[in-house]
């Protein structure tokens, strides 16, 4: 399983877009319920809370957004997840919380398109002998 192939550049990005195969290690941070349009004037899309404010947007659909940490941007990332995406996410999200790990995002070709996939990568399981304990006084160097 390759995290990289080729170039990272547009993997480290704000919306980033993983070929089929590449994947990105994530962390969840929150997901938003939002309406999303195409701004022909921006050329890109916009996501806002309220529908009056979608006046002059195109392709005025509900979208879940998904807030991660991405690592290889070593910042935060968005991912606009159709309802499936959604379920397949909160399905590997389950996992993680009861079993730890590490969530990869990847795109897969389904039916001739790209969608958005994720991925427990159960390798990276910790146990409780893997962690350290140490006070908060040790770390502070007091």
């Amino acid at each position: 399983m390759s995290l990289l192939k080729g170039s990272s550049k547009h993997l480290a990005k704000v919306f980033p877009r993983p070929d089929e195969g590449e994947m990105i290690p994530v962390q969840f941070i929150e997901i938003q319920e939002k309406l999303a349009g195409w701004s022909p004037q921006l050329k890109r899309s916009v996501y806002v809370d309220d529908f009056k404010d979608t006046e002059g947007l195109k392709r005025v659909r509900e979208v879940s957004l998904l807030k991660v940490y991405n690592w290889f941007l070593d910042g935060e990332s968005l991912i606009e997840l159709s309802d499936i995406e959604r379920v397949q996410f909160e399905e590997v999200m389950d996992t993680y919380i009861k079993h730890g790990g590490e969530i990869l995002f990847t795109r897969k070709r389904i039916d001739g398109r790209f969608v958005n996939y994720f991925i427990l990568n159960e390798e990276t399981r910790g146990t409780k002998a893997d962690v350290n304990k140490i006070s908060m006084a040790e770390i502070l160097g007091h």
